[in-house]
């Protein structure tokens, strides 16, 4: 990458980062001399297999000279040992750290110059102790300097071989568990190249995002495969999400933590912080980043992607053996959104000829398996292949019969090896013989069921409309305050909550609309601010620190004449004892919504400022129909985040209802999203609810809001 160091790297208004840092990826990936610290040829010592296999696999790469170091060994298996790294006559690339302590070490190695260093040990910040903590932040200020540090608690996968002679592009593997990563780089029985695996262990330094960015711009990688408890920073993970999405690399990602289980031992793990669910789901649509649940659908998934080239559709031709499959599988493809449409009317009558009138040949196309082993089989798959209706082929072979998995496995690899449409198998004949092995060989995509196929499928022509579209969501993020921002942040007051009028006075100054409203202190002057406004007016309680003012019976509205409004008052003033009121708000009543929506903004780590939302009204927390978007994001972004909720529907206009401003809705949310950016620091948690949202061509008001600051 030629991005700038972090320190020097350009920053948005929040001071996040805009570019990732340089890295050093040569010196890491070819080193010239490598350090074995804690080496030892003590039968039973774990640290002398490690050794082993460290000077082995570094030596089959070209590296010149492997260093052992033990502070009382003179050679280790036949190789002169050195006390320390500071002994060592020669500059040393890389420091591979095998002992239990490694903090005196590395600032032996930080003062030798060594590029970077390879942690081992576990035992800091993942403990949870005070000691752990206070090895972390050494470790963090080690970190600072030039030296680079993979770890702690980390291994020698990034120095494995890997099988050289696989079709297609190769697959990039970083994980955050060593076990977790095993049996995805096993692909390599399907077929898949592996390029290279990191492992990231606690990424006090090196992270996901630096591992991620590198290898999307690595040529020749097709794909990256992850396993992720946590994310160091949402910001970096979110840049490096965004340069794999621009280089046509995809990164397929199992994110642990949908479940409390899974978060707590995520964070005894690894000692990250696993983050709301529902936020990362939204923040991996937003960047491209295609979640899977297991270890299948991230393996065969990526390998898809490393086999086939870029899909110009998601439109499929569906060639099974039999109609039960046909329905099975355009189920689920009804049901991922992926279309089965009617072929050409020439391949239509094409295929009449070539297959048995009581056979249905209109996607899904139904050979009966008669003529899977016969030439009509070729010419069946030939013409759908032709068919400009559709964009890729999808062949579940579910033969029970040798004859028919070998006939369709040598007629696919000799259409895949003339190029063209893509070629997708789904794969439920007898696993692992010769034909499943030809088609691994031949580097045709290789699903082991119905529904991984079918969503690999929807996953290859989701990732491949975004590059094609795709422009950074932080080409135009503010890297200066707007004029409102001083403005506004003369509003807060440190450790605060602002109440409802001083609320929706910072969000005016972002220009998002409020209703007007007086703060009566009286009932005289509650009346009088009525027949200003005209009724019906809405009365509501106001005092510092008051939330859920519905659930206390301090808000009324449909307030007709003065003599409703001076009840309303009596009642509120009388009904909130324990409260210091500093007035009552008088708002004309908005009469003509055709929505309550809740926006709000609130502190989602490790992602910072995240906007919601949803339905609003009193009904939020029960319906919790909400959506959820990291600033920055496009206006179409915006859409989309709307579109996930039910809200999306009520705003079309239902039940001669009129529809809704979609537009204002859309330029309040971006307003805010502004404001998340340039405040977020200040602001602690923002809601507005409810926005109206009122007929298309009037715009939307909040008439509610909450500020509590930071």
């Amino acid at each position: 990458m030629s991005s700038p160091d972090r320190s020097e790297a350009e920053v948005d208004v929040s001071g996040r980062p805009l570019a990732l840092r340089s890295i050093d990826w040569q010196t890491l990936f070819t080193p010239n001399a490598v350090a074995v610290i804690g080496a030892t040829d003590t039968e039973g010592s774990p640290q002398r297999a490690q050794w082993r296999q460290a000077r082995e696999r570094l030596l089959s790469r070209g590296v010149r000279a492997v260093h052992p170091v033990h502070p009382g060994k003179p050679a280790i298996d036949g190789v002169p040992t050195y006390r320390t790294v500071l002994d060592i006559p020669e500059d040393i690339d890389v420091a591979i750290v095998l002992v239990r302590d490694p903090l005196p070490v590395l600032e032996e190695c930080a003062a030798k110059g060594v590029r970077f260093a390879i942690v081992f040990a576990a035992g800091f910040a993942e403990l949870g102790t005070a000691e752990g903590r206070l090895a972390q932040q050494r470790l963090e200020e080690l970190a600072k300097g030039e030296m680079r540090i993979i770890g702690p608690n980390t291994n020698l996968n990034l120095l494995e071989p890997w099988r050289e002679g696989q079709p297609g592009r190769k697959l990039a593997v970083v994980t955050q568990s060593g076990n977790q990563g095993r049996p995805i780089v096993q692909g390599e029985e399907l077929g898949i190249g592996i390029h290279a695996w990191a492992t990231l262990g606690n990424e006090v330094d090196l992270e996901f995002a630096d591992f991620v960015a590198h290898f999307a711009n690595t040529p020749g990688v097709g794909a990256i495969a992850s396993y992720v408890e946590g994310f160091v920073d949402g910001r970096t993970m979110r840049l490096a999400a965004g340069e794999a999405v621009r280089a046509g690399v995809p990164i397929v990602c199992i994110k642990v933590g949908r479940s409390d289980q899974g978060q707590a031992m995520a964070k005894a793990h690894t000692g990250h912080l696993t983050g709301s669910d529902a936020v990362q789901d939204a923040v991996f649509r937003q960047s491209g980043v295609i979640r899977v649940d297991d270890i299948d659908e991230a393996i065969e998934i990526s390998g898809a992607f490393c086999h086939t080239p870029p899909v110009a559709g998601d439109r499929v031709a569906l060639c099974v053996m039999s109609g039960g499959t046909g329905s099975h599988v355009a189920d689920l493809c009804g049901m991922a959104g992926v279309p089965l449409p009617r072929l050409e009317e020439h391949t239509l009558a094409r295929l009449r000829e070539l297959l048995p009138g009581y056979l249905h040949v209109d996607n899904p196309v139904d050979t009966g398996g008669v003529a899977t082993a016969r030439p009509e089989g070729r010419k069946v798959l030939e013409a759908l292949m032709e068919d400009a209706n559709t964009d890729i082929l999808l062949c579940p072979i579910t033969g029970v019969f040798p004859g028919m998995s070998d006939a369709i496995t040598r007629d696919l690899i000799a259409l895949h090896a003339q190029g063209g449409k893509p070629i997708v198998v789904a794969w439920t004949s007898p696993i692992r013989d010769a034909d499943h092995r030809a088609l691994c060989e031949a580097g045709i995509p290789v699903f082991h069921s119905f529904r991984t196929a079918v969503r690999g499928i929807r996953a290859m022509a989701d990732f491949w409309a975004l590059h094609r579209a795709y422009r950074s969501p932080f080409a135009d993020v503010p890297r200066v305050p707007s004029p409102a921002a001083a403005a506004a942040r003369g509003h807060l007051t440190a450790g605060s909550t602002l109440d409802e009028v001083a609320a929706k006075r910072f969000l005016g100054e972002y220009g998002i609309p409020v209703v007007p409203e007086v703060v009566a202190g009286s009932a005289d002057e509650a009346v009088a601010a009525a027949d200003r406004f005209g009724y019906p007016v809405v009365l509501k309680a106001l005092a510092d620190d008051l939330v859920h003012k519905s659930d206390l019976g301090l808000v009324h509205v449909g307030l007709g004449d003065p003599a409703q409004v001076r009840e309303a008052y009596r009642r509120i003033t009388a009904g909130a004892p324990g409260l210091r009121l500093t007035g009552v708000v008088v708002q004309p009543q908005i009469t003509d919504a055709v929505a309550e929506v809740i926006l709000g903004v609130s502190h989602q780590p490790p992602f910072g400022p995240t906007i919601t939302f949803g339905l609003g009204g009193v009904f939020t927390e029960v319906m919790r129909d909400v959506s959820f978007r990291v600033p920055p994001f496009s206006r179409s972004e915006a859409l989309c985040m709307i579109g996930e909720t039910r809200a999306m529907t009520v705003l079309g206009g239902v039940r001669g209802r009129p529809a809704g401003d979609l537009d204002a809705l859309v330029d309040t949310v971006m307003r805010l999203q502004t404001l998340a950016l340039e405040l977020g620091d200040a602001v602690l948690e923002l809601d507005v609810n409810p926005l109206l949202v009122r007929p298309r061509g009037s715009g939307v008001v909040a008439v509610d809001a909450l500020v509590v600051t930071a």
